[in-house]
């Protein structure tokens, strides 16, 4: 129950459900529009996330870099420059030793000789300094050079011999000036800084030609040491007003009108379309038209209940029909995993061919063909049998036709193309048998192919379908192949083609058992016969019973000179041994024999038949013996008994009756056909007696049936022969 529910969430969640919102497929720019797209309502046309961080950072390229005025640098400057003409008054005031002394100072520290001695002859100089200076802090002095390109600040340094090292780079031609609650934009070139602003000032006195070239250079000295930056760039402001234009990037380009054809089939397709379709993309998401959305809710549920039915109807069908399959965990799981796998392949097939759940006309080419949809089938015959293998088929077929639309001509595709990979996989001895089953599957959905295109009399693409079919068919075939082996040893399943290569008498167990216990070999040959004619009679898995003999008696490898088959001449080594210790010593070739299976990975089928072939029965030639040799018939007959279980399966019973029916033969003194079936039926009668065949599921009607596929064999063993003469 567990396995089935797993199994069932799992398929819950590979089911390809149907999108709630209904989505276009974008096609590529440049290409033929597939269909006409009409608008269903009113949208927004979005830019796209390249469009719109282009757009945003074209909005913080425009914004203006903000300066702010500092008054407190010009009164600095006025201040400075009113004590540099306090120092040039000094000289005259010679009672003061002391602040002449500090004159002398400031003015050898800022000004040159030459400038000091101009401005005491000349002190109308003075006042036109503080006129200009007056006019330049008004006007305002950047606290850094503004350059837009690295041309235009290698040129600026060539021309005023400046470094310029401090700089920014600004390619507007305008900036924001803010003095207080005032703000205006004003021109790059009018914010220039110390060095600029003083070459043209003194540029434009000399054009006034008031000055000569000395005097000029005196002012330009004077005011050099006096002026101070006002115009400071006020990094914080300008960022935000950078993110605040960034922010106030719209992502509408404009509008579509509900009903307006968005694209035109076989229009070619623009940028401007392919935005239109993401746009609408978005709104979709965005809005959720709920009519629509629970009309595809309910569209999802109703084929899910349309697969999930047929699935439980295999369940019930399972547990109701096939216990063995049911009380084996390993082999339900692996089952489980087949249907989930071939589902899953369909899931990512269509994931691969979108179009797959789309209408066509019947001339179309069908990517669907290229599905692998036998897989499981072929993988179910070959592990669990024909019944279970059509069951899956017919489930899967339903799966197939119900997501490709309701399609139910595909569904009958894939039920008719299961079955036949079915039959023709069905007991397949050779692993290269599988490549025998490809012609009649191929044939099989060619067939049905042009039989589906003959509706419509269109053979359009036909054989471009018809090499799908041979792709799906090869598909399904070698995933069957590569698959089969990991199912077979990782769930202990056994097939037919796995006991086919345990029949092979070079297999290490068989050589060893064919040198060192020759006479166990022969048997064991003999056994498998007998196993095999008797499961041909009742229709069981007579490879099995055959396979299986020749391995029943493994156990006796490694002590065989203590069983009789392997005993040459008079030599018995049980004629030293306590019956009790022949008796332990026959018993453990049982339990050595599964040990052995287990080191040389035999499948747990094998391993099972080496353990029932004795069942609970008692070795009674040596139980008989020591009651003869205990006068107080203190023996317990459990000290001779095998470990058990009894035979678990039909096949386990067959062997354990050609085992005691090839043994006890070899005792008559005569072979007549009379004598060896009256033996068989008093052996099958013993062991029914004991309860040795009460839990293998034989019939009274097997019994007897099991009786005459004995005979055929025993009578070719045991057949007469003429005498020849001696010469």
């Amino acid at each position: 129950m567990l396995i089935f529910l797993a199994t069932l969430i799992c398929f819950l969640l590979i089911f390809p459900y149907n999108e709630t919102v209904q989505r276009f497929d974008l096609p590529k720019i440049g290409v033929a529009s597939k269909e006409t797209i009409i608008a269903p309502f009113t949208f927004d046309i979005l830019r796209s996330p390249e469009e719109l961080e282009r757009e945003r950072r074209r909005a913080m390229d425009r914004v203006l870099l903000v300066m702010s005025y500092d008054s407190s640098a010009s009164v600095e400057a006025s201040q400075r420059l009113t004590a540099i003409a306090a120092a040039l008054k000094a000289p005259d005031e010679p009672n003061d030793s002391l602040r002449n002394g500090a004159a002398r100072q400031l003015l050898s520290r800022e000004l040159s000789a030459k400038a000091v001695e101009t401005l005491r002859q000349k002190p109308r100089l003075i006042d036109e300094a503080s006129n200009q200076l007056s006019l330049l802090m008004e006007r305002g002095m950047a606290s850094a050079l503004l350059y837009s390109s690295n041309e235009e600040l290698s040129e600026l340094r060539s021309k005023y011999n400046v470094p310029f090292s401090t700089n920014l780079h600004y390619s507007q031609r305008l900036v924001t000036v803010m003095r207080g609650d005032e703000e205006r934009n004003i021109a790059v070139s009018d914010v220039p800084v110390r060095e600029v602003a003083l070459e043209q000032l003194i540029a434009g006195l000399k054009r006034e030609r008031r000055f000569n070239d000395g005097e000029l250079e005196t002012i330009y000295e004077l005011l050099y040491v006096c002026v101070r930056p006002n115009l400071r760039v006020n990094t914080t402001l300008t960022q935000e007003r950078k993110a605040a234009a960034a922010a106030a990037v719209l992502e509408i380009t404009g509008k579509v009108i509900k009903d307006t054809e968005i694209v035109r089939k076989h229009q070619e397709v623009t940028p401007e379309v392919i935005q239109r379709l993401h746009s609408l993309h978005t709104a979709m998401d965005r809005l959720g038209n709920q009519e629509e959305k629970r009309r595809i809710d309910a569209g999802n549920a109703g084929q899910l209940l349309l697969v999930l039915i047929p699935f439980l109807f295999f369940a019930f069908y399972v547990n109701r029909f096939k216990p063995a399959l049911v009380n084996n965990p390993k082999k339900l799981f692996a089952l489980c995993i087949i249907i989930l796998l071939q589902i899953l392949i369909i899931r990512i097939v269509m994931d691969f061919f979108p179009n797959l759940i789309e209408a066509r006309e019947m001339s179309a080419a069908t990517p669907e063909y290229l599905v692998p949809i036998t897989m499981a089938s072929v993988l179910c015959v070959i592990l669990f049998g024909l019944q279970v293998s059509m069951f899956v088929g017919l489930f899967i077929s339903i799966y197939f036709g119900v997501v490709t639309g309701f399609n139910q001509y595909l569904f009958l595709y894939a039920f008719l193309n299961s079955i036949v990979a079915a039959l023709f996989n069905y007991r397949l001895r050779y692993r290269w048998h599988f490549f025998k089953a490809i012609p009649p599957m191929f044939l099989t959905a060619s067939v049905t192919v042009a039989i589906w295109q003959l509706t419509g009399w269109n053979f359009d693409q036909f054989f471009v379908n018809i090499g799908y079919v041979f792709g799906g068919t090869l598909a399904s075939v070698f995933l069957t192949m590569m698959l089969s082996p990991f199912f077979e040893r990782v769930f202990d399943i056994t097939t037919d083609m796995t006991l086919v290569e345990l029949s092979d008498m070079n297999h290490p167990i068989l050589k060893r058992l064919t040198i060192e216990a020759a006479g166990t070999y022969n048997h064991s040959v003999l056994v498998g016969n007998l196993a095999e004619s008797a499961a041909q009679a009742i229709g069981a898995n007579a490879l099995l019973a055959r396979v299986a003999s020749y391995y029943h008696d493994i156990g006796k490898i490694d002590k065989p000179d203590y069983f009789v088959e392997n005993c040459l001449g008079d030599r018995n080594r049980h004629n030293k041994l306590s019956p009790s210790m022949s008796a332990l010593i026959i018993c453990s070739h049982v339990k050595e024999g599964v040990d052995l299976a287990r080191r040389h990975k035999l499948p747990k089928v094998i391993q099972d038949v080496i353990l029932q072939h004795h069942g609970n029965s008692s070795v009674s030639f040596f139980y008989v013996k020591a009651l003869e040799q205990d006068p107080h018939k203190q023996v317990q007959e459990k000290d001779f008994q095998y470990p058990g279980p009894v035979p678990q399966t039909r096949e386990a019973a067959i062997i354990m009756l050609a085992d005691s029916v090839e043994a006890a033969s070899r005792s008559l003194a005569s072979s007549s056909p009379k004598l060896l079936r009256e033996l068989v039926k008093k052996i099958i009668r013993d062991k029914f007696l004991s309860g040795q065949l009460d839990e293998c599921n034989l019939t009274l009607r097997d019994l007897h049936e099991i009786t005459d596929g004995f005979m055929p064999v025993l009578q070719g063993i045991f057949h007469t022969r003429i005498e020849y003469p001696n010469k």
